[in-house]
């Protein structure tokens, strides 16, 4: 009986929150990829495996603005970040930094207010649905220049010290890291995310029978 009870309060609770929310169901899945594609992202910009090379128990990963050698013997990692701005590899990783930076704070602007509007009723009307998909949008573009940057830095004098044969868009002796794959999934979320905001099946009729762009029941 009192697990019966349990379950009916939280069945009760939960259609309370669906109802009292504005949200369609396309809404939800919309702000759930939101967030997943800009935690991911925000993930894998903080961690330094994008692209590794190892040789005799060592392994050398590094990212855009970190460098980390370590044993391929030992758990313990140690990171070294560039000292100053132009300490960084390329010219390449050096506007894909800012880039990504810029990308992820879009993107996790546009997954707040997502959330926000789960709780704030009528948050969402055609301007502020207008501009979180344009926001969104820019945030996609961004990242997808970055991923390309990214590559175009390994032709770098300091890149081929580490990776050897390395050129553009070819990691010679270096191999590509998980974190630079994340981020990829994570771009791809975002695009899922920024078509399904701009989707025919976001049109809703309003009582009056006109269409609105936004993202809940009217």
């Amino acid at each position: 009986p009192s697990h019966q009870s349990v379950r009916e309060q939280f069945r009760k609770h939960f259609s309370r929150m669906c109802c009292w929310s504005s949200y369609t169901w396309p809404a939800y899945i919309w702000t759930i990829l939101s967030l997943i594609s800009a935690i991911t992202v925000s993930f894998s910009i903080y961690f330094s495996n994008w692209i590794h090379f190892v040789e005799n128990g060592k392994i050398t990963s590094l990212s855009t603005f970190r460098i980390c050698p370590n044993s391929t013997e030992t758990i313990q990692v140690s990171c070294e970040d560039y000292l100053s701005f132009e300490n960084m590899y390329s010219d390449e990783w050096r506007a894909c930094t800012i880039i990504l930076g810029i990308g992820a704070c879009l993107l996790i602007l546009v997954a707040l207010t997502a959330i926000f509007g789960m709780f704030i009723p009528r948050l969402f009307n055609k301007c502020v649905t207008a501009i979180t998909a344009v926001t969104q949008i820019l945030a996609v573009l961004l990242l997808i220049s970055a991923v390309l940057l990214f590559p175009a830095g390994f032709g770098a004098s300091k890149v081929k010290k580490i990776c050897r044969t390395s050129e553009i868009f070819n990691v010679g002796e270096c191999q590509l890291g998980w974190a630079y794959i994340v981020n990829i999934c994570g771009v791809f979320i975002a695009i899922i995310s920024a078509f399904l905001s701009w989707t025919p099946g976001r049109w809703k009729k309003n009582r009056s029978n006109s269409l609105e762009h936004i993202p809940y029941d009217s």
